[in-house]
């Protein structure tokens, strides 16, 4: 057959030979369709920083995946299958950039035919800021009051500063980080427990992720207590003598710790003159004397010396007899 003869062998019923190829033609692609499925998965955005930035902006949390396969595969496609990735390695300097997600898939994707895979959205908008090291201090949380009439006198913590990383823009703010709560209520001795990062701001990490050694030293307050018109006593006096006048009474000021203070009273003999070098009656000047007593201070005393008129005994002489 000649080049001539399949010509016009193919003109001949030429538009019932174009219907059918057409019909063909639309067979096969539904036939196609018929047996193509589709899948549609949510995949979590993994964010790639190994560079001199980090992403500090808000960007979604998962992409949507969307599948087209034959149905015999359609069913073993899982998530697990695809990984979603923005990469921000490139980048050099602080800014905001629209960067295309790209995906990879497993092997046994790879292996089906057909596959259509899309993907939603395709561009994020990424934050990002320079990477920055601190070392900061750390605070404890304290929480509760100490006993009446003491106070904490110092804080120590070990370790004392920690590292942490972050964004520049953040880091630079901070100065501090705080542990969880140390309770001092009713304390009145040193003590030391443990606790542990609190970390408000999920913006930048705290490499340190044990637990510290918080030490706390409580210390009595101080506290100056005034008394008045308090008894001047005598002691040591000769039992034949007397004193004919009256004393008085002196003012001051103690001066120590408030728990052993505050409820303090001065027994008998607590201010005083010693007699005991006087033999004869007499007037006498002599000091005003407070009893030794280490654990207050006496400040501002009122009198310092007083008269003093020693006169014989006479009941004491009758006593003897």
């Amino acid at each position: 057959m000649t080049i001539k003869q399949l010509i016009d062998k193919l003109r001949e019923n030429f538009h019932i030979k174009a219907i059918c190829l057409v019909i063909a033609i639309f067979i096969y692609i539904f036939h196609q369709v018929s047996i193509v499925e589709s899948k549609t998965l949510a995949i979590p955005l993994t964010v790639v920083e190994n560079g001199a930035v980090m992403n500090v902006g808000e960007i979604p949390s998962a992409i949507t995946v969307k599948v087209r396969t034959g149905a015999n595969n359609i069913s073993h496609i899982l998530n697990s299958d695809i990984k979603a990735i923005v990469n921000l390695d490139n980048i050099e300097f602080p800014g905001n950039y629209d960067i295309p997600v790209n995906i990879n898939i497993s092997n046994k994707l790879k292996e089906m035919d057909p596959l259509e895979i899309s993907i939603k959205p395709e561009v994020v908008n990424v934050t990002v800021d320079r990477k920055a090291v601190k070392y900061v201090s750390v605070q404890p949380t304290i929480v509760g009051e100490v006993a009446r009439g003491y106070e904490i006198s110092k804080i120590e913590v070990e370790p004392a500063f920690v590292q942490v990383r972050g964004p520049e823009s953040v880091l630079k703010y901070v100065d501090t980080i705080t542990t969880t709560s140390v309770n001092v209520s009713n304390a009145k001795t040193n003590f030391s427990t443990s606790a542990e990062n609190l970390q408000l701001n999920q913006k930048y990490s705290i490499m340190f992720k044990g637990e510290y050694k918080v030490t706390i030293s409580i210390a009595p307050l101080p506290l100056e207590k005034e008394y008045e018109n308090v008894p001047i006593d005598v002691v040591n006096l000769n039992s034949n003598l007397k004193v004919s006048n009256k004393i008085g009474s002196a003012n001051f000021v103690l001066m120590g710790d408030m728990p052993k203070l505050e409820s303090y009273i001065p027994d008998k003999n607590f201010v005083y003159v010693d007699l005991s070098k006087i033999h004869e009656p007499g007037e006498y000047e002599t000091p005003v004397l407070i009893k030794n007593n280490t654990k207050f201070e006496i400040k501002n005393l009122s009198v310092s010396n007083v008269k003093i008129n020693v006169i014989k005994n006479d009941n004491q002489e009758i006593t003897s007899e």
